[in-house]
């Protein structure tokens, strides 16, 4: 009957055998021709066997395996965390740029994501070769091509294949540097010298796309006849509907609980950093937010992790970063709490764990009673005490 289903194995009628009595040759074989199927339905250590079904581990997991070599093998986590798999190694070219993925990828697929420094600035429009498999344009913004100095040198580049050509996630910035300025003939001109900073005078013409407002105050707009290239703006007042990041003031990881206080209400989105902080003791993580004060319940908070000691803990009175701590965990990582609609708030982030080997995930919700002023960071006890890193902000 060789196995019963449930993994048990049970000899065949006539065993156990008696004292005394005469062993049959039907017994005997039937019982080495069960052993023999038996056998033969076992998984044999050397790997010349193939299951025919699914293996259940019963909450037990594969140790000591090798790291995948092939794309048919599973990865560990330590390929995953050090991201073996996306990062793409020897980089070359500066418009029509070669690099290699690991496993011998043979293909593109949709939604293939990869990143890697790049070796040069590029010039104009990029194509990307990944182990040769063929040369496809790089775009940005869909399908526009890219300009001189949308890749630099030495910077992390991400791409995304979208099942045409690759799309560059993350641009450069613009030129660092005013080289010179040129308003036209009718309309403002400069008052001071063309290199640096400028300054306009003149009132630009209502019929030359001007307000005859010689400043704009924030409503009008101002037209110039050229496209100048701006270094470094300075924004003053309340900004609508421009990206500006600010950060905060790094703060030496101490006490019980860190707070970042007047934070403008135009703020849509904030960053919370941790650099290698760790507490007194085994209380997970946690942010609190607040309009006025801060909130202590009412949040819809998960964390879980990947690495050592995996699992998934929930919270309502912040938003949990850790699903396990220790006092020689080192947290390093970001945190990002964006506003949804109205005063509803998300929370997403990853930190890792240096001490305990370990990625954290976590993401959650709360609806404030007004708008986002103000954010806490503390433990899920309040009492164990902050020993060491620094925390900060940025928000835009």
């Amino acid at each position: 009957m060789a196995r019963n289903g449930s993994g048990t194995y049970n000899l065949p009628a006539g065993n156990p055998v008696v004292t005394g009595t005469t062993i049959s040759s039907t017994t005997t074989n039937n019982t080495f021709s069960d052993i023999a199927t038996a056998l033969t339905g076992s998984i044999s250590k050397d790997g010349q066997t193939t299951p025919t079904g699914n293996l259940p581990m019963g909450g037990f997991a594969h140790t000591g395996v090798a790291d995948a070599t092939v794309r048919t093998q599973y990865g560990t986590a330590g390929q995953i965390q050090d991201s073996a798999f996306t990062y793409l190694t020897s980089p070359a070219g500066t418009n029509a740029i070669t690099a290699t993925a690991s496993l011998g990828m043979s293909a593109y697929v949709t939604g293939q994501r990869f990143f890697f420094v790049a070796a040069a600035t590029n010039t104009g429009a990029c194509t990307l070769n990944i182990n040769a498999i063929g040369v496809k344009s790089v775009t940005k913004n869909g399908t526009t091509a890219l300009v001189a100095g949308d890749i630099a040198i030495n910077a992390v580049t991400q791409v995304v294949y979208d099942g045409t050509q690759f799309q560059l996630l993350n641009p450069a910035s613009v030129a660092a540097n005013v080289s010179s300025f040129s308003a036209g003939s009718t309309g403002l001109t400069p008052s001071t010298a063309t290199t640096g900073a400028v300054t306009l005078a003149g009132t630009l013409a209502v019929a030359n796309g001007g307000t005859g407002q010689t400043s704009s105050t924030g409503s009008g707009a101002v037209v110039l006849a050229t496209s100048p290239t701006i270094t470094s703006p300075v924004i003053a007042g309340t900004p609508t509907g421009v990206g500006v990041l600010t950060s905060g003031t790094a703060v030496s990881a101490s006490g019980t609980s860190i707070d970042f206080t007047s934070i403008p209400s135009w703020v849509k989105r904030i960053t919370v950093m941790f650099n290698g902080v760790s507490t007194s003791s085994t209380s997970n993580l946690q942010i609190q937010i607040g309009s006025g004060s801060i909130a202590t319940t009412g949040y819809v908070a998960q964390a879980t992790a990947a690495g050592t000691g995996v699992g998934t803990v929930s919270s309502t009175t912040g938003f949990i970063l850790t699903q396990s701590t220790s006092a020689t965990d080192a947290v390093s990582g970001n945190i990002q709490i964006t506003l949804q609609t109205g005063s509803s708030y998300i929370s997403t982030g990853i930190l890792n764990k240096a001490g305990a080997t370990a990625l954290c995930f976590n993401a959650g919700l709360i609806n404030l009673a007004g708008t986002l002023d103000r954010v806490r960071i503390t433990t899920v006890n309040g009492t164990d005490t902050f020993d060491a890193g620094n925390i900060n902000i940025m928000y835009e």
